[in-house]
């Protein structure tokens, strides 16, 4: 009648990490009044710092499309990404990171098993201090409940920037930049079996598409593309 013991713990562990995080949300929302990014008037919701006027006022995707992109990749969206990636603006992450998982939401997509920041190389990480495609990935997985793995794949070749080159050299520029980690991190990406790749934006693709060769490769069913952002 009750099920058995094991669900019957499964459940209340679930009511009651369910009832924290709404506590935890409320009490944030009371002691720091979420407040618009862009223009400083209080915030739409707990969980995304913008208020409804200027969300409803960003550069969103309506066509359909293989990437599940949120934004175009203008006013004021792309100063949002500039500022997180170039300024260390820390808190554009988790307002993009929400904006993602809002706009996965919608769509009503099967919702993938892990995600997959776009790596940077380590000397790249080094001088950024962060990876904006892991931090915007932390409060996307966060909304969606999935669970992130910023270590899976890595960056092997410190590829030069993509900005002044073509579809063509973009292609040559990342060809074999990726790798899976190790043993184990292959081992998680099959277990998943469905995974998808994160990142702030995509312009040609380019870098996407050689990192879901990789994730293919290791033996990845299926690979989604999440961005913030597409650059026309």
């Amino acid at each position: 009648m009750f099920g058995s013991h094991s669900t019957i713990v499964n459940r209340w562990t679930h009511f009651r990490l369910t009832i924290a995080r709404r506590l935890d949300r409320l009490l944030a929302a009371t002691l720091f009044l979420p407040r618009c990014c862009l223009c400083g008037f209080p915030g739409g919701s707990v969980d995304l710092d913008l208020c409804l006027f200027c969300r409803a006022d960003l550069p969103w995707i309506d066509e359909a499309s293989s990437t599940a992109a949120a934004l175009r990749f203008a006013p004021p969206a792309d100063d949002l990404i500039r500022q997180l990636k170039y300024h260390g603006v820390y808190a554009n992450a988790r307002v993009l990171g929400v904006l993602l998982a809002q706009a996965v939401d919608e769509r009503a997509l099967t919702l993938p098993r892990l995600l997959v920041p776009v790596p940077l190389h380590v000397a790249r990480l080094r001088e950024r201090g962060f990876n904006q495609a892991a931090a915007i990935a932390r409060y996307a997985g966060r909304m969606l409940r999935i669970p992130m793995a910023p270590g899976v794949v890595r960056r092997v070749r410190d590829t030069p920037s993509q900005t002044s080159l073509s579809v063509a050299e973009r292609r040559r520029n990342v060809h074999g930049a990726f790798e899976v980690a190790n043993a184990r991190a292959r081992r998680r990406l099959l277990e998943a079996g469905h995974v998808a790749i994160v990142d702030d934006v995509i312009t040609t693709g380019s870098t996407v598409a050689e990192l879901e060769r990789v994730l293919l490769d290791a033996g990845v069913r299926k690979v989604e593309v999440w961005a913030v952002a597409r650059a026309r």
